[in-house]
């Protein structure tokens, strides 16, 4: 081999070697900026991560905290609800001392028996206006379902189960029966009679129904 051959043979050698370490360095730089920005990656994420951490306790907090106060405001609604109630009472607890605290020798009784009427229409449009209703069945048919009978008299000019006194009214609140008119209860005895001779009339007509058919 000729000197002038070895010597392209070492050149050709030697750009190879310069070629190959440029390649390494080049790829050395690419990882490194690889691993660079995959660091700074990470650390945006971290950030991120601890961003809606914090985030995160702070909707919990938020979400116990509503619940601890919608759970008071419901104790408190229940407790207090009748409070507004109560303090319209209250009107009508002053005017009746008011009344009673009246000497007997300034006022006629007329005058105090109107004062009293007056607190017992105001004591009632408070209740009426809280949804408490009256129930005062006096000539009305007995239901049981709201009035009790305390009593029953013989009677033949009301219809059979008409409530001919009432002892203590009924109250209603809203569509719940709070307590049941005290009543007394009418029995028509002609009524009742006059029911069982159509039972037993219609009894006779079956009766002679049947012999018909049989013969």
């Amino acid at each position: 081999m000729t000197k002038k051959k070895r010597k392209k043979e070492n050149v050709e050698v030697k750009d190879r070697v310069e070629e190959k370490g440029i390649e390494e360095v080049s790829d050395e730089s690419l990882l490194q900026k690889q691993l660079e920005e995959a660091k700074r990656e990470i650390s945006k994420l971290k950030e991120e991560l601890a961003r809606l951490k914090d985030a995160y306790i702070r909707k919990v907090a938020d979400f116990d905290n509503l619940k601890k106060r919608t759970r008071k405001e419901k104790e408190d609604a229940i407790k207090y609800g009748n409070a507004s109630l109560l303090l319209s009472i209250l009107d009508v607890v002053d005017n009746f001392e008011r009344a009673v605290a009246v000497e007997p020798d300034r006022s006629d009784f007329h005058s105090f028996y109107e004062g009293v009427r007056l607190i017992e229409k105001h004591l009632k449009d408070i209740l009426t206006s809280a949804g408490v209703e009256e129930i005062n069945p006096l000539n009305h048919a007995f239901d049981p379902f709201y009035h009790e009978a305390m009593m029953k008299e013989i009677r033949d000019d009301v219809k059979d189960g008409t409530i001919t006194e009432v002892f203590q009214k009924g109250y209603k609140f809203k569509d719940r029966l709070l307590r049941p008119a005290k009543v007394k209860v009418a029995i028509n005895p002609k009524e009742k009679e006059g029911d069982n001779g159509n039972n037993v009339s219609s009894d006779e007509n079956s009766k002679q129904g049947e012999s018909e058919e049989q013969a």
